[in-house]
Formats: C-alpha cells, structure tokens, sequence
C-alpha cells in the first residue's frame, strides 16, 4: 500500500513548513490534489492518513481533503483539450489519434493547509 508512504510524505512536508514558521501552528486540515495517473487510490489514502499524522505535534488532529482530477490531454490532431475519465487509454477519445500530451492528471499536490495558533498547554 504505497498511499501510506504518500500520506507519510505529506506529513513530511507539512510538518516542515509548519515547524519553520515562527509562529506555534497547528494543521486543521490539508488539502490535495491527485491526478488519476499516479495510481494513488483516493480511499487508501485516506485510510492511512490517521496512521501516517499519529503522534504529530502539528497535524494529529488534521483531516485530509482530497480533490481528484481526471487525466487531461491534448490532441494534436484535434487541437482540443479531451478529459479521460476511463483509465488507461491515453488516447484521444474523439479520434483514438495516440499523438497527444498530458497536460493533467499527474498531480499530486498539496494545494492549501489550514492552520490554527497551538494552544499551549499551562502547567
């Protein structure tokens, strides 16, 4: 299951920027984009995403948020933009012409974090 490798280089990421910033920030949310060609299982993700924050200062309490996006090419012959919905032709859907160019579908982004100021804890 390479999805919890993925949510655990999200973490990675995030907890990266979060740390550097002078601010004590917490994640509320984290928000992705997948695109359908990384084989990444939107659901997987999700499942490991609750074992991949356990134990984080600044995202144990963070949901994910996925956005999919479809697989988009262009057509040379056609010249237009086609969306796949159906994997894995990578074919123009119109022409079935193989002279195209991948032009979305590949992410995998993180797009936005929400973030919170950390309560301290008073002791």
């Amino acid at each position: 299951m390479h999805e919890l490798t993925v949510a655990l280089q999200i973490r990675s990421a995030v907890e990266s920027e979060l740390e550097a910033d002078p601010a004590p920030l917490v994640a509320t949310s984290v928000h992705v984009q997948i695109g359908a060609l990384t084989g990444i299982v939107p659901e997987a993700l999700e499942f490991a995403w609750p074992h991949a924050i356990a134990g984080s200062e600044v995202l144990e309490t963070a949901g994910l948020e996925i956005e999919w996006v479809d697989t988009q090419l262009l057509c040379h012959p056609c010249a237009e933009t086609r969306t796949i919905v159906e994997q894995p032709s990578l074919r123009c859907p119109v022409c079935r012409s193989p002279d195209v160019e991948v032009i979305g579908g590949d992410e995998l982004d993180i797009v936005a974090v929400d973030v919170r100021e950390r309560v301290s804890e008073m002791r």
